[in-house]
């Protein structure tokens, strides 16, 4: 009798195994850490810090924010690469900024060390300019810098499509403009309006924030941006000087290290489905047309993602050499 009980015991069990199977993963048990190698105020900073309860609630865990800025971004992503690929810690990155501290900085890691989640955000770059400023179409500025040469001064992101975008048109219109170079979008903004400098390149949605105290004079996408409507797209302006640049932006994206989703598929296969979950969600789409993002964020995926990712790394080895010359 105790054996016929525990073989019906034992098939019972196994009934309700197949009936209903385990859960596909018990991650994760603690904690999960964005580490956002940028200074808090940025593009990247908001994305993070906007994305983070919505993760949360997918994830049944708390999402940290640890900004770790330095050397270009050098010093948060050598921290992420440092941790174990366990899926505990993401990397929020942003291209071309990455691939700059590689092709230009010497950094010690490569593009192949990262498995991107997802491309979220491409965002176009503002040529923008203070309200006040004398400035009022690019034509404007154009004339204005070939008239004064070596005087007016340019605002950027050292490293980033801002800079790789300045020195596009710096090269095709023959501008001889100052530089200077900032390490995020914050403090551009900041000398902008405090009239240190007479223009910026610098991410369109940010420069947003504003409004109305500044105004864009082009963007470096062909994508309409609800916050800046009225502002005609670069290439567009640039036909009547018979010329064209490349499509430029920054890309913001989230990626693990590699190895992760070999070791751990089922890991992967829930921050994946909680993410994705994440941007299908009224509610965040909500969010990112309350701050003016919706037009550039999507889920791309992680294959799209990582073609687009070696792409602008391509594009940056590409024009290396324009980045390094003093003019």
């Amino acid at each position: 009798m105790k054996k016929s009980a525990a073989l019906m015991v034992l098939v019972a069990a196994t009934v309700m195994l197949m009936i209903c199977p385990a859960p596909a993963s018990d991650w994760p048990q603690k904690s999960i850490s964005i580490v956002v190698p940028y200074k808090a105020g940025g593009s990247a900073d908001r994305l993070a810090r906007g994305i983070a309860p919505f993760l949360e609630k997918e994830l049944g865990q708390p999402v940290v924010i640890e900004n770790r800025p330095g050397a270009g971004s050098q010093v948060g992503t050598l921290l992420f690469l440092s941790r174990p690929a366990d899926g505990n810690s993401v990397l929020l990155a942003v291209q071309p900024y990455m691939s700059a501290t590689m092709v230009l900085q010497g950094a010690k890691y490569s593009i192949d060390d990262f498995e991107v989640v997802n491309a979220e955000n491409v965002g176009a770059i503002s040529v923008s300019v203070p309200n006040d400023s004398p400035y009022k179409t690019f034509d404007d500025l154009h004339q204005a810098i070939k008239k004064n040469p070596a005087q007016i001064k340019v605002g950027t992101v050292q490293g980033g499509s801002p800079h790789l975008l300045t020195l596009l048109l710096m090269e095709k219109l023959g501008w001889d403009v100052r530089v200077v170079n900032y390490s995020s979008g914050a403090p551009i903004r900041t000398a902008l309006l405090g009239g240190h400098i007479d223009f910026s390149t610098n991410g369109a949605v940010a420069d947003a924030t504003m409004k109305p105290n500044a105004r864009s004079l082009a963007l470096s996408t062909d994508t309409k941006l609800a916050v800046w409507p009225d502002a005609p797209y670069i290439n567009d302006v640039l036909q009547s000087y018979q010329m064209n640049v490349p499509q430029v932006g920054d890309v913001r994206l989230f990626a693990f290290k590699k190895g992760f989703k070999e070791k751990y598929p089922q890991r992967w296969e829930t921050f994946l489905r909680a993410y994705r979950n994440v941007l299908n969600s009224s509610e965040y789409r909500q969010y990112t047309e309350k701050i003016g993002t919706a037009a550039e964020t999507a889920f791309r995926g992680p294959e799209k993602s990582q073609t687009l990712v070696r792409d602008v790394h391509q594009l940056l080895v590409k024009y290396k050499d324009r980045f390094n010359k003093k003019k």
